[in-house]
C-alpha cells in the first residue's frame, strides 16, 4: 500500500483527508501527519496504518475532553458517557481519561468533595441528600465516602432554611408547626439527629 494523497478537509483546514493506493482511507490532524512524517508517495503496511489511526483518535478524543472541562469540571462517569456517544473506542477512552486523571485534570474525589461544600452551603441541603445525588450522578462509593467525611457541618445550612420557614408557619399550633417543618428539614435531606436538635430549640408558643 502507499500513500496516494494528503489533501486539506474543506470543513476543517486543520486535517487532512489520506488516500491509499487511490481511494479515499481516512481524515487525519495534521499534527498525527508531522508526527508520523506522513507524505505523498510513501509506502505505508496495515501496522502503521492502524497505529496513525489510533494515535489521531487519541488525540481527537483528548481534546474533545478538554474542551467538555473548560465550560466545567465533570465526573468520570459523566465523560465515558459523552464519549461513548461519540463513538470512542473503549481502548482510546482509557488512555485518555487514565492520563487526565494523572494530570489531575479528572479528579472525581475533589469534584465531589466541591459539590457537597456546595449543596452545603449554598444550596442548604442536607447531608443525605446530598449523597443520593452523588449516587446518581454516578460517583464511586468510595469519592462519596471521602467528600461526606469532609463535608460542612450541615447545622448552619438546616438553621438558616428554619429561619427562613418558621415565619410562614407562625400562626399554626406549637405540634402541627413542628411536625411540618420536621417533614420540611427531612425532605432537604437533613438528618433526624440535626433536625431533633434544632426543633428541640424552638419556643413552645
Amino acid at each position: 500500500m502507499r500513500i496516494t494523497g494528503l489533501k486539506p478537509q474543506k470543513r476543517s483546514n486543520k486535517r487532512l483527508s489520506v488516500f491509499v493506493d487511490g481511494e479515499f482511507a481516512f481524515s487525519l490532524d495534521r499534527t498525527t501527519v508531522r508526527q508520523f512524517g506522513l507524505k505523498e508517495g510513501q509506502p505505508i503496511d496495515a501496522r502503521l496504518l492502524t497505529e496513525v489511526v489510533l494515535e489521531d483518535q487519541w488525540r481527537h478524543c483528548r481534546n474533545y475532553v478538554l474542551l467538555l472541562l473548560s465550560y466545567r469540571a465533570r465526573s468520570e462517569k459523566e465523560l465515558r458517557q459523552r464519549l461513548t456517544k461519540k463513538g470512542y473506542s473503549p481502548g482510546v477512552m482509557e488512555r485518555v481519561l487514565t492520563e487526565l486523571k494523572q494530570q489531575g485534570l479528572v479528579d472525581d474525589e475533589k469534584l465531589a468533595r466541591d459539590y457537597v461544600v456546595a449543596r452545603v452551603t449554598i444550596g442548604h441541603k442536607g447531608t443525605h441528600q446530598v449523597k443520593q445525588e452523588l449516587l446518581k450522578m454516578g460517583f464511586k462509593p468510595e469519592a462519596i465516602i471521602a467528600a461526606l467525611q469532609s463535608a460542612p457541618d450541615e447545622t448552619e445550612a438546616a438553621k438558616m432554611v428554619l429561619e427562613y420557614f418558621l415565619p410562614r408557619y407562625r400562626r399554626l399550633d406549637p405540634f402541627t408547626r413542628k411536625r411540618r417543618l420536621a417533614g420540611l428539614l427531612a425532605r432537604r435531606g437533613f438528618s433526624p439527629e440535626t433536625v431533633a436538635e434544632l426543633l428541640s430549640q424552638l419556643p413552645a408558643e
